[in-house]
């Protein structure tokens, strides 16, 4: 599970970001979403949970992330974020984004959470609370099967006024945002980033 941390010239970087992949692993799309937050100007580290196993069709990446622990994955984000300067904002796609959630509560000082296609009831981890100045993020599509909305639900039920912006796109995509998957909508993913870079600005030093 070890992550790869690529530095900018020193003063470039502005927000330190975890970047956790989905089920098809540490592929070019998430490669492709890594060098535009490092053109963005911010420092990104690439967290790889499935040891350089990567996959085509959701299924086969389904059964490799069901191989593994969830709370494993989530303590490897974890152990990224702390190699990080301040202030650090975890992002993640599909189950990237239940492992950087769960990161995110259980791991101080992270500012903010950007969760894409996947999301959790704190109560299936423990029940935290919210974290005292985390603000986050989740972005997914209304009708996407593989994130049912109670799990989206359970979030904002447990959310303080002002903690979490969500935006839901139309249409069932699950991996919207991939350029190199068949679920990819450059609309969806253009709104993606838009948000996700006023998101960032909101961190910087």
């Amino acid at each position: 599970m070890e992550g790869r941390f690529v530095e900018l010239r020193e003063g470039e970087s502005m927000v330190n970001v975890v970047l956790t992949h989905s089920v098809l692993g540490l592929d070019s799309n998430i490669e492709s979403w890594a060098e535009w937050l490092r053109v963005e100007g911010h420092q990104v580290m690439t967290v790889d949970l499935f040891g350089g196993d990567t996959f085509s069709n959701l299924n086969d990446g389904v059964d490799r992330a069901e191989s593994g622990k969830m709370m494993d994955y989530a303590a490897a984000v974890r152990e990224a974020a702390r190699g990080a300067e301040a202030p650090v904002v975890l992002m993640g796609f599909s189950l990237g984004a239940v492992a950087s959630e769960i990161a995110a509560f259980t791991e101080p000082g992270i500012a903010g959470l950007i969760l894409v296609g996947g999301a959790s009831g704190p109560q299936w981890f423990g029940d935290p609370k919210w974290p005292a100045g985390l603000r986050a993020q989740l972005h997914y599509a209304e009708d996407d099967t593989w994130m049912e909305g109670e799990e989206a639900a359970d979030l904002v039920a447990a959310t303080p006024e002002g903690g979490l912006e969500v935006f839901t796109y139309p249409g069932s995509a699950h991996l919207f945002a991939f350029p190199d998957f068949s679920d990819y909508d450059a609309l969806a993913a253009d709104t993606l980033r838009t948000e996700t870079k006023a998101f960032l600005a909101s961190f910087e030093k």
